[in-house]
């Protein structure tokens, strides 16, 4: 047990607890936690210990724990925990669910779901399993880090047909012995391998639910014939029965049945849950789906009551655009697109006036919606088509839009051509997005605005190759790009102005990841420095031209990206932690005072990390509320002492 407790724990406990006189000596440590152990859960009869002696002694008498701890011990809440240690799954094998399920099952169920090797697996008296992945690095708990440790356990007890509703960091766990523990090793996860598995299988879901759009629910029917509503067909034990049959019923609703004949399907299913719902119950539930306002299943509601993988997507065929009042997004893209690369590629202006001059391709009388367009810009400007830089405040502002990947904007611009193909009209005139051709016997290729500079490619064809071709002339850096930035680059053989926008444009997008706003990168120091070190990184991956060894601009684009997240990542987490080790030293009058600097600095519009500055006062926060406790603590022991002292001269008198 204590050498489990140490794999996870860590530095957070220590051996043995300190005399008063060591605390003040040494001081309060905020890298120590509470871990909670219980009896019942059920019954919330916990008790928190700090100490590896305290944890080995209880350990006789609780039979569970929490493998991540917390800096309070009198209240076991999400908003109370400090570390996260462990990725814990609990999977169930009670009422029939995972029935005969051996450790071989598990581990194979692991190895299928592409998750790494668990650190320790605790088998439960009702022949199930706590699976746990002790993490290389402890996490210091936040409101958006515990949120997405939920989202990728759910995720896994997903794929494990694990307990979904046993989710959160904060839950409690079968404390490990040698009798209940099955398998255990030195295997250790980082929480970032974790988070791009859990990326890994969103993306792979998004695929299903592509497929299963255009595969199945072309008709409504299909949603009935799916394996997993299949199963919740084949009857339910008690406790989920009342869900089941509203879903069940929204489900004959979306596939088109009338009220009544899904009434009689659900009283034949009634008859085979254990046990069997009054059929009072199944009518309530029907006409509470039919008169009620969704119009379909809950696809999550699906999975759990199933246990199975289940997306789906409402899907009908699309109208002509002509028809439409309002067009898919898609489309607009390509209208947008269309208009800016008749401007040279780059426009500018207020937001409403811009979309005031971009019309249909269909109808040329239609103008974008105001809101349609802010949705269109964000688009393309998180799939890095678009640069977007705003400059001034209320009425007054200017919009910059600037096509940063033509090669992908061209390719945006011809699935949306595709979408209308089929509609538009035979004899289709000019309109205002249209680039009129005024080269004789030849086709006119689009300006690149570079400032107040229009330069026409020498391209060979209208694919863009790699702009720093030596059959193209290099063009200037725009001014936007930082002069250390653009000179890393050149001093590197990457002299062409187009290449030095792109990739700055990539920095811009990694910081925005962070909510760093993209005028701060340029005016800070240490953001700058990070963005060149992460360029010094990629070139020595991917080649430089100099060199000779460069390896195209698709990977010096998406390694750029990549590293220069992850030296942000470093770089924010570098901060925090001074931060933290700064603050246990002020004085609680400057502990106050800097508090109310950034509250201050969080009310000022132009914030340039707001993220890291609320962490940061949220971490000012929980020190004052530890220096709240100790000093509560101090003053009862003191109180203690002198009634002690009391009592004993009463008692000498006497």
């Amino acid at each position: 047990m204590i050498n489990v407790a140490k794999q996870i724990y860590g530095s957070q406990l220590t051996e043995y607890s300190k005399k008063q006189t060591q605390k003040q000596k040494n001081g309060y440590s905020s890298r120590l936690g509470w871990v909670f152990v219980s009896k019942d859960f059920t019954k919330e009869t916990t008790k928190a210990v700090r100490t590896y002696g305290s944890l080995f002694n209880v350990s006789k008498d609780y039979t569970y724990f929490t493998p991540n701890t917390f800096y309070r011990n009198d209240l076991r809440r999400l908003s109370t925990l400090r570390w996260i240690n462990a990725m814990s799954i609990d999977i169930d094998a009670k009422n029939g669910e995972n029935e005969g399920m051996a450790l071989p099952d598990m581990q194979e169920l692991i190895t299928q779901a592409g998750l790494p090797m668990p650190s320790l697996i605790v088998q439960t008296p009702s022949k199930g399993f706590h699976v746990h992945w002790f993490l290389e690095q402890s996490k210091r708990a936040s409101e958006k880090l515990n949120a997405h440790y939920s989202r990728i356990q759910t995720c896994i007890a997903e794929m494990l047909k694990g307990d979904v509703n046993a989710i959160g960091p904060e839950r409690l766990f079968r404390l490990p012995t040698d009798e209940n523990t099955v398998f255990h090793s030195q295997e250790r996860v980082s929480f970032d391998e974790l988070c791009e598995w859990f990326q890994l299988v969103q993306e792979q879901d998004q695929q299903d639910v592509h497929t299963y759009k255009k595969g199945f629910c072309k008709g409504y029917e299909s949603l009935l014939k799916h394996p997993a509503v299949q199963k919740i067909l084949e009857g339910v034990n008690k406790g989920q029965r009342d869900t089941a049959c509203y879903t069940l019923a929204l489900a004959y609703k979306a596939a088109g049945y009338d009220e009544k004949t899904a009434e009689v399907y659900l009283h034949n299913w009634n008859q085979k849950n254990k046990p069997q719902m009054r059929q009072m119950e199944v009518k309530r539930k029907v006409k509470s789906a039919y008169k009620g306002r969704f119009h379909a299943p809950s696809a999550k509601k699906i999975r759990e009551l199933s246990g199975m993988l289940f997306s789906y997507v409402i899907w009908e065929e699309a109208k002509p655009r002509e028809e439409r009042t309002y067009s898919h997004i898609e489309e607009w893209e390509g209208d947008v697109l269309a208009f800016i690369r008749a401007q040279g590629g780059q426009v500018s202006g207020s937001q409403r006036n811009l979309a005031e001059q971009i019309t249909s391709n269909v109808d040329a009388e239609r103008k974008i919606p105001y809101a349609t367009f802010k949705k269109v810009i964000a688009r393309l400007e998180e799939q890095e088509i678009l640069s977007k830089k705003v400059s001034g405040k209320g009425r007054g502002a200017s919009t910059e839009l600037c096509i940063i990947d033509e090669v992908k904007a061209r390719r945006t611009q011809s699935e949306a051509a595709k979408i209308e193909k089929d509609h538009v009209p035979k004899n289709n005139g000019l309109n205002s997005n249209t680039i009129k051709d005024t080269v004789v016997g030849g086709t006119a290729l689009p300006l690149f605005r570079i400032g107040d500079l229009a330069v026409i490619p020498t391209y060979s064809t209208l694919n863009l190759p790699s702009t720093f071709s030596a059959l193209s002339k290099p063009t200037p850096v725009p001014s936007n790009v930082p002069a250390a930035f653009a000179s890393a680059l050149f001093n590197r053989g990457f002299q062409d102005g187009r290449f030095i926008f792109r990739a700055w444009g990539k920095i811009q997008l990694a910081f925005k990841e962070f909510g760093v706003a993209y005028r701060a990168i340029a005016v800070t120091a240490d953001y700058l420095r990070v963005a060149v070190d992460a360029l010094g990184l990629t070139v020595m991956t991917t080649g430089s031209m100099i060199a000779g060894d460069f390896q195209g601009e698709d990977s010096f684009f998406k390694y750029l990206f990549g590293v220069t997240k992850g030296l942000v990542k470093k770089y924010r987490a570098t901060q925090l932690t001074q931060f933290v080790e700064q603050i246990e030293s002020l004085s609680n009058l400057m502990l106050s005072h800097l508090a109310m600097e950034l509250e201050d600095e969080l009310r000022s519009v132009k914030v340039v990390d707001r993220e890291l500055q609320e962490t940061k006062l949220a971490e000012i926060e929980r020190e004052q509320s530890a220096r709240q406790r100790r000093k509560h603590y101090n003053n009862y022991a003191a109180f203690d002492l002198n009634s002690s002292l009391n009592q004993f001269k009463l008692f000498m008198k006497s």
